[in-house]
C-alpha cells in the first residue's frame, strides 16, 4: 500500500478530506486491480487439483465473459445530446462537447461505471492558449479516482483524481476537487506541492456515474460481480478439463494382451500410436498377442456443462444466450430478438434514468465554468439527456407503429419524437430538417421573383405599352356593355 503524501499548503478540511479519499483509493485499489484482470482476460485459472493431471495444469484458457456483461449493457447507451423545451443546444455548449470529444468520452465513462461499479466526469477551466478547449470536460475511472458522497446533498462533497503516475504506477500528480477550491498536488523527487487553482461556481466539479446504485452502497455495483467471477472460473475449468480431455480423445487408448517385453523395445508412445503393429508369437506361452482398442470416452458431459454455465451467465447478466455462442437452429426473426434483449433493453433504460442527474449537473458545470458564473442556468433542471432507443424494433414495424400513431394525432407528424420513434437518429433529423430549409427557402426564392416578373409586367400594362388586340383591356377601353362595343367598331 503506497503511504499517503504529507503535502505542506492544504487548510485542515482539506487535509483532513484528503487523508480520508486516499485511503478510500487505497482500500479499493486491490478489488478493481481484480476486476481489470476479469475484464482484461487475465482470469487465473484456479484448479480443483482433481481432475486435471499435474502435467497440463499450467494450461492457459482465456473467457471473455466478464467483458461482454460489461459491454454489452454500455453499447446500448447511445448519447444523442441535450434539449430544452424541444430546442437543441439550449445553452451554446454544442462546440465545448465537441471539443471534448464528449460522444467517446462518454461511452467510456459508462463502460468504466458497470466495470468498477462507478466513474467520474471533472470539469475544470482549460487553457485556451496552450490548444485546450475552455473548459476541460474529463472521464476518470474508480481505479484512479474517488470522492466523498454527501448523502444529504446526493452529490460529492469532495473529490480526489490520479492525474499522473510514475513507471511503478505511484501517483505523482492529483488534483482534489472541493466546493471552494481546486488544487493541484505534484510530486518532485517525493517532495508534494499545492497549487490552488479556486473555483468560483461553489460547486464540487466532479460527478458520478454509477451502476445500481443502493442507500447502502451509493457507490454502486460492478456488472462483474460474484457470480460473474465465479462462472467464469468454473466455465475456464470446465474449457481446461475439455482441453485435457480431447488430448486423450484424439488418441484413443489401446491394450495388448499375451505379447512379450520385446514388443515394446522402442518408446512406448510411438508403439502406442504406430499405424500398423507387428507383434511375434509370445515365446513363452506359444500364442499370439490379443491386441484391443478402450472405448472413447465422451466429449458431451463437459460441453453440456458448458452450455449450462453459458446459460447461468445469461441469466446472472440478462444477456440473451446468442451473445455467448448458444444459438438456436432456426435464425431468430426480429420479434425473438427483441424477447431475447427485453431484461437488458429493460436495464439499460433504468440506467438512463440513473445516469440523467449526473448528465444533467455536468451540462450545470460546464456552463457555469464557461460564463464564470455561481448559479446554474435558471432553466437548467428542465433539461432532458436524449438516448438513442435502447430496444431492437425492425425497421417494419418502427414504420408501422408510426403511421398508426400519425393516423390517431396527426400533429405529431412534423415533431422530432415522430423521427426519432420511426428510427431515425438526432444526427440524421438535423440533416433531413436542413435539407428541408434548403428546398423551402428556394421555393420561396422561386415564389418572389415570379411575383416581382409579375409585378413588372402589370406595370407595364398600365403604362400604355404592349396591349394585345382583343384583351380584356382592349375590350373595354371604349367603354362597357354594347355601347362601348359599338364605339370601338365606329371608330
Amino acid at each position: 500500500m503506497t503511504v499517503q503524501p504529507v503535502v505542506a499548503g492544504l487548510t485542515d478540511d482539506q487535509q483532513q478530506a484528503f487523508a480520508k479519499m486516499w485511503n478510500k483509493w487505497q482500500s479499493k485499489r486491490a478489488k478493481n486491480q481484480l476486476l481489470d484482470e476479469y475484464y482484461d482476460y487475465r482470469a487465473m485459472f484456479k484448479n480443483i487439483g482433481i481432475s486435471i493431471p499435474a502435467e497440463m495444469r499450467m494450461a492457459q484458457a482465456a473467457l471473455g465473459w466478464p467483458a461482454k456483461a460489461v459491454q454489452s449493457l454500455a453499447r446500448k447507451h447511445v448519447f444523442e445530446g441535450y434539449t430544452l423545451d424541444g430546442q437543441l443546444d439550449p445553452f451554446g455548449l454544442d462546440e465545448i462537447l465537441t471539443a471534448n470529444n464528449f460522444t467517446t468520452e462518454l461511452p467510456q465513462a459508462i463502460t468504466a461505471a458497470y466495470r468498477h461499479s462507478c466513474s467520474f466526469i471533472t470539469v475544470t477551466a482549460g487553457d485556451v492558449a496552450a490548444g485546450e478547449p475552455p473548459v476541460v470536460i474529463q472521464a476518470r475511472d474508480a481505479a484512479w479516482a474517488t470522492g466523498i458522497w454527501d448523502r444529504r446533498r446526493r452529490c460529492l462533497s469532495s473529490a480526489m483524481a490520479v492525474t499522473d503516475t510514475d513507471d511503478l504506477s505511484q501517483p505523482t500528480g492529483i488534483t482534489l476537487y472541493f466546493a471552494d477550491d481546486v488544487v493541484r498536488l505534484t510530486s518532485d523527487r517525493g517532495s508534494w506541492s499545492a497549487e490552488h487553482l479556486g473555483n468560483p461556481t461553489g460547486r464540487v466539479l466532479v460527478e458520478m456515474l454509477t451502476y445500481d446504485p443502493q442507500l447502502s452502497r451509493p457507490f454502486g455495483h460492478s456488472r462483474i460481480t460474484r457470480e460473474v467471477r465465479y462462472l467464469t472460473d468454473a466455465a475456464i475449468r470446465t474449457l481446461t478439463r475439455t482441453e485435457v480431455s480431447a488430448e486423450f480423445f484424439s488418441a484413443p487408448q489401446r491394450y495388448v494382451l499375451g505379447a512379450g517385453e520385446d514388443a515394446f523395445d522402442g518408446a512406448k508412445w510411438s508403439a502406442f500410436l504406430g499405424r500398423v503393429w507387428g507383434l511375434s508369437e509370445n515365446q513363452e506361452t506359444l500364442q499370439n498377442p490379443v491386441v484391443g482398442q478402450f472405448p472413447q470416452m465422451s466429449m458431451e458431459p463437459h460441453l453440456s456443462m458448458y452450455r449450462q454455465l453459458a446459460q447461468d451467465f445469461c441469466s446472472a447478466t440478462n444477456l440473451p444466450q446468442s451473445s455467448v455462442g448458444l444459438f438456436a437452429d432456426n435464425p431468430a426473426s426480429a420479434e425473438a430478438m427483441q424477447a431475447a434483449e427485453y431484461n437488458l433493453s429493460d436495464e439499460a433504460e433504468y440506467q438512463w434514468r440513473i445516469f440523467s442527474g449526473p448528465l444533467r449537473r455536468v451540462l450545470e458545470d460546464a456552463t457555469m465554468v464557461k460564463d464564470g458564473s455561481s448559479e446554474p442556468p435558471a432553466d437548467s433542471w428542465k433539461v432532458s439527456v436524449n438516448w438513442t432507443p435502447a430496444r431492437y424494433v425492425s425497421p417494419q414495424a418502427a414504420s408501422d407503429s408510426i403511421v398508426k400513431v400519425v393516423q390517431a394525432l396527426p400533429k405529431i407528424a412534423d415533431t422530432t419524437v415522430a423521427y426519432r420513434r420511426a428510427g431515425f437518429t438526432q444526427a440524421e433529423i438535423d440533416q433531413m430538417q436542413a435539407e428541408w430549409r434548403r428546398s423551402e427557402g428556394g421555393s420561396l426564392l422561386d415564389k418572389a421573383l415570379a411575383t416581382a416578373r409579375a409585378g413588372v409586367s402589370n406595370g407595364n400594362l398600365a403604362a400604355g405599352g404592349g396591349i394585345p388586340a382583343g384583351s380584356e383591356s382592349d375590350t373595354n377601353s371604349g367603354g362597357t356593355g354594347p355601347e362601348g362595343l359599338s364605339g370601338v367598331a365606329q371608330s
